[in-house]
């Protein structure tokens, strides 16, 4: 329970009795024991009425003024609030008033919460003060000195809806509009809570308002927003409604009518009250729509009109002067000066335009003088407010001499993420920033401008000078270097920090800076201490990055387009947020095709259900975290068969990933051709690729849920031998990066998953394309072509087996004998222009085979060239037993064959007896004679016979003789020879 925060009733009369001027009066209120709300003001207005029927017999001309009560629920839920030294005055009558009844009745004052009862029954006697940060009472009755600060932490809890009737109180976490503006400070009214839902398809302002249990409308509103109704359509109702001050508010009735808010839809209840009365959001409405108070946070504005008063000089509304080194910029002088005439200025805009140059004038900005070398017309664009902007139109004079400035202007979403985590910010706004800026006399006759009332030096930068944005942007970038939490983008500079403190610290730092540089800001355009606060067309709270709810408006309620231009720009205004796109539908995909040059126009059923879906994709909902050096990066990636997605996630202690950013595009026709492992590498690669600002030189973890990829590409494995040149390259590019390939199945990638086949239209060149030629042979007519080869690949019944496998993904097995030797190099495989590859070596079809084994003959190369030669170029199954039946089957070759080694010599044991082994050969014929000789081989021992002829029966009758003799019983060998 937060007892600080009271029932209306009663803080509308403690300001009564705070805010009256009549010390008797304040005294009379004081002493009455059992005043209530009505009696103070009966008892108020008698005594104005008694005063002012005095004054008037006394004639006084001096009536005395009453304030008036505020109504306090109906403030701005998330402003400041209005005065801390009005709610002690408040704090401090109601504790003297309890003295004065108490001491009347002789009660006793309990210290620690001003009741009437002892202090060890009092049940706040272990809170915690909120003034003092002491335990033993509350801040009601805390005896400290008042400060201006507020405490750094408050309690937060989940507060009943009841005690969120205070007058000094601001509602966190509630998605809606909100903010303190500096030039506010001091006014007692505040900003409303406001959201915008559908009633009946027509949208609604409504006022978020705790304090009613009910959500109303006036018949007035309801009436506008549908026509149709009528007061009998609504139900009788037994609803008896008061306003604050306690009058009657007349009712209608009450209806069920269709409303439509972020995600929900369906009917509610609305009670419909005669009047021009306001449309408030009661209570009743909360759960379904999603709404939630999450916390009550004291805030003060002393802090903040303290920086202000500190930075006077800085806030004072007038035009800042830079102390630095003017500007310059130097012409090119080969392009000779450009003098036109001045435009006609239409009669309504004449006078603005004249109090405008004037206003310049007084500024120092122009400086009249009678001619120059370079004269530049004025365009007079109307402000939102009436007034005129002066503006060259330099584009057609100096712009053309200028030199391009070398200083980039910053991405958007880098300069978001660079800002670091924050839970409350500030938004400064420099006024008329580039002018701010001076220039030395040769830029300011450069920028001269003719106006109806002559020509006009420019001593200041001026708006539409091309190299403007990128002198400014980094003289503000120079300006706040080292300063944490700061982020300037040209005259908009962005603060955040965890604390209220540590925020105006950083503040103070800035601004110092600021005052040190002569520069200022527009006090009406900055916001300070702000839950959350709008920048470059996104939302930045503490949770992250969020879509504005007018750009989500303006997508979700866009009109049908008519023709292709208005669909260009639709989706130009849908891929402005193209990073909160996690759940693309694949309905997308009409949209995109109608884009085609090649499409005509046609709009349809299909057309208009992907219209309808893609406007749906954007939500008040979606949220990115912020960047963060400390946290892991994890970057999933996935394909799909048109196209590929990439999710840069935080990792958080307690293991949930929450996204950064998101990136999806389709796949142009050539990559549509790849195989799903060349896909799901150039995933990983685009991926990567994209979030190189983030993922250089930090390790990371690289998700794919292709399994195949951790062999080829993980970055702790050598690069398998056999790869595409396109797999090649990627390794290579790869290797830059330190990362951890990791598997995740495709179930858990769910987000990865939808961006890749839900993919934003884009068109990109190769992540890591192919390094440039260094020679180019002109080479005969090639034996076969790429057309060749993809036409029989077509026609031939295994090839086009597996060339569908590889676009559409491998069937499980078992295989077919012939597929078996494409299943086991499933993963090594891939199509180009209709023809299959493994690796960078193409696979041959049946008909064409024949064709190929000839144009790798020619020449005669023999069997182990041939087979090199083939292993650069070509593969098919078997293709080496076909180059050796090939060569084999060549006359030529055979013809030509060298003559085969000679054998090498059998080298034999020595014999250990005689006669145990002997050699036999025939000589002859020695003059018309043939000898048979044999040598013992123990003993040399020599043995020669003629012989009649050599036929074998004639050689076993010699050796029989010659055994016998010799007593032979072992081995005998033969040498013959051919004579």
């Amino acid at each position: 329970m937060h007892c600080e925060f009271r029932d209306l009733d009663d803080a509308l009369m403690d300001r009564i009795v705070c805010g009256v001027r009549d010390i008797h009066l304040q005294r009379r209120l004081l002493a009455k024991p059992d005043l209530t709300l009505q009696k103070a003001i009966e008892e108020a207005v008698a005594s104005e009425a008694a005063e002012r029927s005095a004054q008037e017999i006394r004639k006084s001309s001096s009536p005395r003024l009453a304030r008036e009560p505020v109504p306090v629920h109906h403030e701005e839920a998330s402003s400041e609030e209005a005065s801390s030294s009005e709610d002690d005055d408040v704090h401090q009558t109601k504790r003297e008033r309890r003295k004065f009844q108490q001491k009347s009745k002789g009660q006793p004052e309990c210290a620690g919460c001003g009741g009437n009862h002892s202090r060890a029954k009092c049940r706040f006697r272990d809170a915690i003060c909120r003034k003092c940060s002491r335990r033993g009472h509350i801040a009601k009755v805390c005896r400290s000195a008042p400060s201006d600060t507020p405490p750094s932490s408050t309690r937060k809890s989940k507060s009943s809806l009841q005690s969120a009737k205070g007058s000094c109180f601001a509602l966190t976490n509630c998605r809606c509009p909100s903010g303190t503006t500096i030039g506010q400070t001091d006014s007692p009214t505040r900003r409303k809570l406001n959201v915008t839902v559908l009633i009946e398809g027509a949208p609604c302002d409504m006022e978020i308002d705790t304090g009613s249990a009910l959500s109303i409308v006036s018949w007035s509103t309801i009436k506008r927003l549908v026509p149709r109704v009528s007061k009998r359509q609504l139900d009788s109702h037994r609803v008896h409604l008061r306003d604050y001050q306690g009058n009657d508010i007349p009712v209608v009735g009450v209806g069920r009518f269709r409303i439509a808010f972020k995600d929900f839809s369906g009917l509610l209840r609305l009670v419909v009250v005669e009047g021009q009365r306001p449309s408030l959001l009661g209570l009743d409405w909360f759960d379904a729509l999603g709404l939630e108070v999450t916390g009550i946070n004291c805030i003060s504005n002393a802090e903040t009109e303290g920086l202000v008063k500190d930075f006077a000089e800085v806030f004072d509304g007038t035009l800042g002067q830079y102390t630095g080194t003017p500007i310059s910029f130097s012409l090119d002088p080969q392009v000779a000066p450009i003098k036109l005439k001045p435009r006609r200025v239409p009669f309504a805009l004449k006078a603005k335009v004249d109090e405008q140059l004037d206003k310049l004038i007084a500024q120092g900005v122009l400086e009249p003088v009678d001619h120059a070398k370079w004269e530049t017309p004025i365009v007079t664009p109307v402000k939102p407010d009436g007034s005129v902007r002066i503006c060259a139109d330099y584009k057609c004079t100096i712009n053309k001499a200028l030199q391009q400035h070398a200083y980039p202007v910053p991405v958007v979403q880098h300069l978001l993420h660079s800002l670091g985590e924050g839970k409350v910010f500030a938004k400064l706004d420099l006024a008329q920033a580039y002018q701010q800026l001076p220039v030395d006399d040769a830029t300011a006759e450069a920028q001269t401008i003719v106006t109806h009332r002559g020509a006009f030096r420019c001593r200041r930068l001026q708006f539409g000078v091309s190299v403007a944005p990128g002198i400014f942007q980094s003289l503000m970038e120079r300006l706040l270097q080292g300063l944490p939490g700061v982020v300037p983008y040209f005259d908009d500079v962005l603060v955040s920090a965890d604390s209220h403190q540590q925020l105006f610290e950083r503040l103070r730092a800035v601004l110092t800076r600021f005052q040190e540089a002569g520069l200022k800001v527009k006090r009406e355009k900055c916001q300070i201490a702000v839950p959350q606060v709008e920048f470059l067309g996104y939302l930045i709270d503490a949770s992250g990055l969020h879509p504005t709810t007018s750009k989500i408006r303006a997508i979700q309620q866009a009109p049908t387009p008519k023709n292709k231009t208005e669909l260009q720009a639709f989706l130009g205004l849908l891929n402005f947020y193209n990073m909160f796109l996690p759940h693309k539908a694949t309905v997308a995909e009409p949209l995109h095709r109608l884009l085609s040059t090649k499409t005509p126009w046609a709009w349809g059923h299909r057309e208009t259900a992907a219209f309808n879906a893609v406007k749906a994709l954007l939500s008040s909902d979606s949220v990115l975290v912020q960047y963060s050096e400390s946290r892991p990066l994890v970057l999933a990636c996935d394909a799909s068969p048109f196209g590929i997605g990439a999710v840069l996630s935080h990792r958080f202690p307690d293991g949930r990933e929450a996204p950064l950013a998101y990136f999806s595009r389709t796949l142009s026709p050539t990559e549509r051709n790849y195989s799903q492992l060349d896909k799901e590498a150039l995933a990983l690669v685009a991926g990567v690729k994209r979030f190189h600002e983030y993922l250089y030189g930090r390790t990371f973890d690289l998700i794919t849920d292709h399994k195949p990829l951790l062999g080829l590409l993980a970055g702790d494995r050598p690069t398998p031998p056999v790869l595409s040149p396109r797999m090649l390259r990627w390794t290579v590019f790869l290797a830059a990066y330190h990362y951890r390939l990791i598997h995740r199945p495709g179930k858990s990638m769910g987000h990865a998953d939808a961006l890749s086949r839900c993919p934003l239209p884009a068109f990109v060149e190769d992540p890591a394309p192919a390094s440039s030629l260094l020679l180019i042979e002109d080479l005969p007519a090639a034996p076969v072509s790429a057309a060749t080869v993809a036409s029989a690949s077509a026609q031939d019944r295994t090839i086009s087996r597996v060339l569908n496998w590889v676009w559409r993904g491998w069937p499980q097995g078992p295989f077919a004998s012939e597929f078996q030797p494409f299943a086991t190099r499933q993963h090594e495989l891939s199509a180009h222009r209709g023809c299959l590859l493994w690796g960078d070596r193409v696979v041959i079809p049946q008909g064409l085979r024949q064709r190929v084994l000839e144009a790798l003959h020619v020449g005669h190369p023999g069997i182990v060239k041939m087979k090199a030669l083939a292993r650069c170029y070509v593969w098919w199954p078997n293709m080496d037993d076909a180059i050796t039946a090939w060569v084999s089957a060549c006359q030529a070759c055979q013809e030509s064959r060298p003559a085969p080694p000679a054998a090498k010599g059998h080298t034999w044991e020595t014999p250990k007896t005689p006669w145990s082994r002997v050699h036999i050969d025939l000589a002859g014929p020695f003059h018309g004679r043939t000898f048979m000789v044999v040598v013992d081989a123990y003993s040399k021992w020599l043995e020669v016979a003629l012989m009649p002829s050599t036929t074998t029966e004639a050689v076993i009758r010699v050796l029989r003789g010659l055994f016998a003799r010799s007593h032979s019983r072992y081995n005998h060998e033969a040498e013959w020879r051919r004579g």
